[in-house]
């Protein structure tokens, strides 16, 4: 089966995992991340990079804080890894240039916008143009990390094709 066949496979997986995540109920999604803010309140602890005062008097809304970081952060991320998977689609059924950046940006932009109208119909959850911003952010980073990605590997490529080019041949 050639990859070109398979190629939407990778966005489609992030998209359902998105749309999981999407569907747990406010409570439960808050849960998840707050383990994750209160793993990385500890690690700045043990490293000291948090007043103790501040902590003693403040330790829940630096949590919350922490929480709300982590929260924002997972949108970009995993925004800017579906723009990468469409991009790839994209450039692998041989779209290229302005149109591949754009397609992808337009195309996570309106997934992150259904995503945000889905969650108006979860417990606890409410539909917000902050994250579709956030989400769409996290396309565009993610659609010009995958683009430069893309063209260092051409450099790279033909940079040795030419450096090949030049090499004395080998007589046997």
């Amino acid at each position: 089966m050639k990859l070109s066949n398979l190629s939407w496979l990778p966005a489609l997986i992030i998209m359902i995992i998105i749309f999981m995540f999407s569907a747990k109920p406010a409570d439960n999604s808050n849960e998840s991340s707050k383990t994750i803010a209160n793993f990385v309140l500890n690690t700045m602890e043990n490293f000291n990079m948090i007043d103790d005062t501040l902590l003693a008097n403040d330790r829940d809304d630096v949590l919350n804080n922490i929480n709300h970081i982590v929260r924002k952060l997972a949108h970009f991320m995993e925004y800017a890894l579906l723009a990468m998977a469409i991009e790839f689609h994209m450039w692998v059924r041989k779209r290229r240039g302005v149109r591949l950046i754009l397609l992808s940006i337009i195309f996570t932009s309106l997934y992150a916008a259904t995503d945000e109208f889905h969650q108006l119909f979860v417990p606890g959850r409410s539909g917000e143009l902050k994250d579709v911003i956030i989400d769409s952010a996290g396309a565009i980073a993610g659609t010009f990390s995958f683009y430069l990605a893309i063209l260092i590997i051409n450099h790279y490529r033909s940079s040795r094709k030419n450096s090949d080019k030049h090499k004395p041949a080998i007589i046997s």
